[in-house]
């Protein structure tokens, strides 16, 4: 993999993990980031990040209607730092953090969401593998 590609992966995994999660504590964040790398992982799934990400109606912060969609962290945010980090933790982990390949706020109940799958709650999220 060359370096562009590596710092569009990287890049484009934190950007999410700051527009879902950027209030969360750093498992939260790592977490969000595994569900990405779980479903880049799986053939069920496009196999690339961007691909993952950019799918129609699966992480709301780039779903067009989103507020979140035009929002990137300013040069002093402090919760940049910290979706960096998680997203590096879990692109070079040798193990999965978990399972899951879902998630959803505590504020929602989407129609998929089965309690009998669920693997990690934290903070405001529920995590499932599906």
């Amino acid at each position: 993999m060359d370096n562009s590609t590596q710092l569009l992966r990287r890049f484009t995994l934190a950007l999410c993990v700051w527009r879902e999660a950027r209030s969360e504590s750093l498992l939260g964040k790592m977490l969000v980031a595994q569900v990405i790398e779980n479903r880049v992982n799986d053939k069920r799934w496009p196999d690339t990040y961007v691909g993952v990400i950019t799918q129609p109606l699966q992480f709301s912060a780039f779903n067009r209607t989103d507020p979140q969609v035009s929002k990137f962290p300013a040069e002093d945010d402090k919760e940049w730092p910290d979706c960096v980090a998680a997203s590096d933790l879990v692109l070079n982990s040798p193990k999965p953090l978990t399972s899951a390949n879902h998630y959803h706020t505590k504020n929602v109940h989407p129609s998929w969401a089965d309690p009998l799958h669920i693997t990690n709650t934290e903070g405001a999220h529920i995590f499932y593998e599906l």
